[in-house]
């Protein structure tokens, strides 16, 4: 039974648990909006059932790519809905443009709970 245990804790660690889960999860996209220092650039690898990095610093108007390294279907969903948000996709690169009014955006994928991050537009 603690191996079984073990295993489940393991697991829910690994998507990023849920905020109902006892798990906190402090990097790579912890619960909302991807904390962090912001990194000044429009890349954002999706490994590791998490975005990386979890926080971005951006121009307005940018475009920012997201580059799929897990092998399974993530998607980027933005919580403002005026942002173009990318489907579900397995491989491969995808981008969006940030809009020209500065601010600071949080998007998710919506397959992962706890896979989240953030885009501040300046």
């Amino acid at each position: 039974m603690r191996i079984r245990s073990l295993v489940l804790l393991g697991f829910l660690a690994a998507c990023g648990g849920g905020s109902d889960s006892g798990i906190t999860s402090t990097g790579g996209g912890g619960g909302g909006g991807g904390g962090g220092t912001p990194v000044p650039t429009t890349s954002v690898n999706m490994a590791g059932l998490s975005f990386n990095p979890a926080a971005i610093l951006v121009s307005k108007g940018a475009v920012v790519t997201w580059t799929n390294q897990d092998n399974i279907a993530h998607n980027v969903t933005f919580a403002d809905g005026t942002i173009k948000s990318i489907a579900d996709f397995t491989t491969g690169t995808q981008s969006t443009t940030m809009p020209q009014t500065a601010g600071t955006y949080t998007y998710r994928c919506t397959i992962h709970s706890g896979m989240n991050g953030t885009v501040i537009v300046q």
